[in-house]
């Protein structure tokens, strides 16, 4: 009985502490929604904006919190001179709540001016702001404003006079998450889940019933030391005979990486932050994908002859050759914690959530080797058309090009694609620096929890027939 307490109050202490973990590492981006505002097409400039001259822009902020204003400058391809002041106003109460200085003559050609709160701007929600220009520039050495002039609203002024426009705009603003308002209610009824789920599983064994804990237990207990083997033996066989040996797991990403950086950073380098980091998460992320699930779908055959002399469970199979490549992943890494480190990238604590994207990542090819491997037994074919499909979903995964460079008909392609998903995790983490949306993780375990759900049905329904085609 002391033995049972005390898994309970272990386990109680496992989710509390990853609960407490995750609100603390994951950050504001687990309670707030990040919302961008579009910014109107520019079809004409305002006046120059100069000594004397005053722009008034009304807004309405939607969302709780206001971060930064983006506005779309002119210099009319000319060095300037003088400081641009931008302010705004609460409009109920005159009281002003940001101010912010620019050096006209430090600004390039048309550019996209981001002013950044220090402190964001809280309870924002339904108020009525004033965005204020003004200059100390001299005429003929000052800079204007990008406007659309077909969207007449009365909330554009030019010295107190108002003019039919708006000034080409957008704002970054945050909404609440309902996920971020009741996170520890959440992680309560997570730990009274858990603690009812074993309780559950006393009461079965008990009355002999297995439940999966059981069955995972005694699975471990009785073929634990044969999985070791036969992790141990895929491992060391990929390499078997190579002068480079264990090795070529640390030079393979790293070599990948070289070339096509060489290749595509012409192309892309411009539009991505730090392209050599960028690029090798994305080929670190889909190497692994594809060499677990290479291995995987042929297991159940590859191993006919064990299969047919003794008994084990046949997913052991599968699951195993996914493991090994597991270790192959892990000696991935360090190459990109080193490409890193070469290239300035800060460490930052979104690091200590890697481990999450990398088990949805293991969970979700462990549901596709399951489906392919009974796929395997029944259609040798299978195995070509996955060099085929595996060939077109590493050109459909951004990585080496942006991901927004996808056309806007293919973005339901891009969201339903997990491997997208899985890699835009781990960038975010590593070159962000901060955690991904609650919809990224949802999307991440959704995706894992599916496959693993499909590929486990698929593999219990067929796998009493394996032993008559294998």
């Amino acid at each position: 009985m002391k033995r049972s307490i005390k898994t309970y109050i272990l386990a109680a202490l496992i989710f509390l502490f990853l609960g407490v973990f995750l609100y603390f590492v994951g950050g504001d981006e687990l309670k707030y929604q990040t919302i961008s505002t579009e910014m109107e097409d520019a079809s004409s400039v305002l006046p120059e904006i100069s000594e004397g001259v005053e722009v008034r822009q009304n807004l309405i902020i939607e969302n709780d919190i206001l971060e930064k204003i983006s506005i779309r400058m002119a210099t009319y391809a000319r060095t300037n001179t003088g400081i641009l002041t931008l302010s705004l106003v609460d409009k109920k109460s005159g009281e002003a709540l940001e101010q912010h200085q620019v050096d006209v003559s430090l600004l390039p050609g048309d550019t996209l001016y981001e002013w950044e709160f220090e402190e964001p701007l809280e309870n924002c929600k339904g108020r009525e702001m004033i965005l204020t220009a003004g200059a100390t520039s001299p005429a003929g050495s000052g800079i204007t404003f990008y406007m659309n002039q077909n969207i007449s609203d009365g909330n554009l002024s030019v010295n107190n006079e108002m003019i039919s426009g708006i000034v080409c705009y957008s704002l970054q603003e945050k909404t609440s998450y309902w996920f971020g308002e009741y996170y520890w209610y959440i992680v309560a009824g997570l730990v009274g889940a858990v603690e009812l789920y074993l309780l559950y599983s006393d009461w079965a064994e008990k009355k002999g019933r297995v439940t999966f804990i059981v069955h995972m237990k005694g699975i471990w207990n009785r073929y634990g030391f044969l999985i070791r083997q036969l992790v141990s033996r895929d491992f060391k066989t990929k390499y078997k005979r190579s002068a480079l040996g264990y090795l070529w797991s640390f030079l393979n990403p790293l070599l990948s990486m070289l070339v096509q950086y060489i290749v595509f950073s012409t192309l892309f380098k411009s539009d991505i932050e730090n392209f050599p980091v960028y690029l090798l998460t994305g080929i670190v992320l889909f190497n692994f994908f594809s060499d677990a699930v290479g291995q995987g779908l042929g297991a159940i055959v590859i191993n006919a002859a064990l299969i047919t002399k003794v008994y084990v469970p046949k997913y052991i199979y599968p699951v195993t050759k996914v493991a090994s490549s597991s270790i192959n992943l892990l000696i991935s890494i360090i190459p990109l914690f080193i490409v890193m480190l070469l290239t300035g990238q800060p460490f930052r604590k979104s690091l200590l959530l890697l481990p999450f994207p990398l088990i949805c990542l293991l969970v979700f090819c462990i549901g596709m080797s399951l489906l392919l491997s009974s796929s395997m037994v029944f259609f040798r074919d299978t195995q070509y058309l996955w060099g085929i499909v595996s060939l077109a979903w590493t050109y459909a995964t951004p990585i080496f090009y942006p991901a927004d460079i996808i056309p806007e008909k293919f973005i339901l392609i891009q969201k339903l694609n997990p491997m997208y998903h899985y890699i835009r995790f781990t960038r975010e983490l590593l070159i962000a620096g901060v955690s991904p949306s609650i919809q990224e993780y949802a999307y991440c375990i959704i995706f894992s929890v599916g496959m693993l759900a499909i590929g486990a049905l698929v593999f219990k329904k067929t796998q009493d027939k394996f032993i008559l085609y294998i």
